[in-house]
């Protein structure tokens, strides 16, 4: 009995040894989540213009795949998530800003938006988010952004745009009134 035991536990080892872990990741095995080092944009735009938010991001594996954002109004709810994909040598680190366009809605107007950004790459390491509230009102003008003199080649390098159709909160909310919707309390 005890030689059986002893087989079975040294089976059970050489079994175990041979396994490979898949829980936590390290620099050899491609474990190294990607960087958001620095990262800008304007707090409000006037309802029309486009806004841009900039990155500046490092992943040490040079396997970055995508973007992720994901964008929140109050009174409309989350809007789809939106990924980006990043090509060639984009995948070990880029600065480059991507685009939001918003309609010209003035119902907009004292409203706002919340984004958060994320990297994910190959391995499915995410990197740590930064978030963002855009407000829209009119004191800001439609030309182009001003650019912080940091950000200026940033600027050159487009990287792709978050296709979300932002909405009134106001307009949602008349949607779904005449569409029939009601409102209860549970």
């Amino acid at each position: 009995m005890l030689k059986k035991n002893v087989i079975l536990f040294l089976l059970f080892a050489l079994v175990a040894g041979c396994t490979t872990y898949k829980g936590v990741k390290t620099a050899q095995d491609g474990g190294t989540p990607p960087m958001i080092l620095d990262s800008y944009a304007s707090e409000s735009v006037r309802p029309g213009a486009t806004w841009r938010v900039f990155l500046k991001t490092h992943d040490a594996d040079g396997d970055m795949q995508s973007i992720i954002a994901q964008v929140i109004q109050p009174g409309v709810g989350y809007y789809p998530v939106d990924f980006t994909y990043i090509k060639g040598a984009d995948r070990e680190g880029f600065a480059g800003y991507l685009i939001l366009r918003t309609p010209t809605d003035s119902d907009l107007l004292q409203e706002y938006i919340e984004v958060k950004l994320t990297l994910r790459d190959y391995e499915g390491n995410k990197s740590e988010p930064v978030k963002f509230t855009l407000r829209f009102d009119l004191k800001s003008g439609y030309g182009p952004q001003e650019v912080p003199e940091k950000w200026r080649a940033a600027a050159e390098r487009k990287l792709g745009t978050i296709m979300v159709e932002i909405r009134s909160s106001f307009r949602e909310s008349a949607s779904n009134q005449s569409a029939g919707h009601k409102h209860t309390k549970i």
